[in-house]
């Protein structure tokens, strides 16, 4: 249930982002002329929708199990939907409104999943958010 939500509001998120950038004139965005695609609403509507999803999950008591699929799911959206570009950013964003569910997995999970972050995001090329997720991966991973 948590998961096909989950990937109904990615698919979404993305269908939305998409369709903007078909419809993005050449010139949009240069100098302060037209709509930049990364000012839309959709980017932080996507982010707040995904937040309260998360929470509502959270407040569910989900086994480690289930927090280890959603997790896996969010870590390897990036690497997934790496089309359109102009979602690319966000994708990678939103991985640190995880670190609380982080908390939630086992040791094995953790393990596992870590694993799996390392081989998708290599270290040389993590952004901040991707550091304190590895972070948060690693200490869970050792409790």
């Amino acid at each position: 249930m948590w998961l096909e939500e989950l990937k109904a509001l990615y698919s979404g998120y993305i269908e939305k982002v998409s369709r903007l950038e078909m419809a993005k004139k050449p010139a949009d965005g240069l100098l302060g002329f037209g709509k930049k695609i990364s000012d839309d609403p959709c980017h932080e509507a996507f982010a707040e929708e995904l937040e309260a999803l998360l929470e509502r999950f959270a407040q569910a008591g989900p086994s480690s199990e289930e927090v280890r699929r959603v997790l896996s799911f969010v870590y390897h959206a990036p690497a997934a939907y790496s089309e359109p570009a102009s979602a690319y950013w966000m994708l990678n964003a939103v991985q640190g409104l995880t670190q609380e569910l982080v908390k939630v997995l086992s040791r094995e999970d953790a393990s596992e999943l870590l694993r799996q972050y390392e081989e998708d995001i290599p270290r040389s090329q993590r952004l901040p958010v991707q550091k304190k997720v590895g972070k948060a991966l690693k200490a869970a991973a050792k409790k």
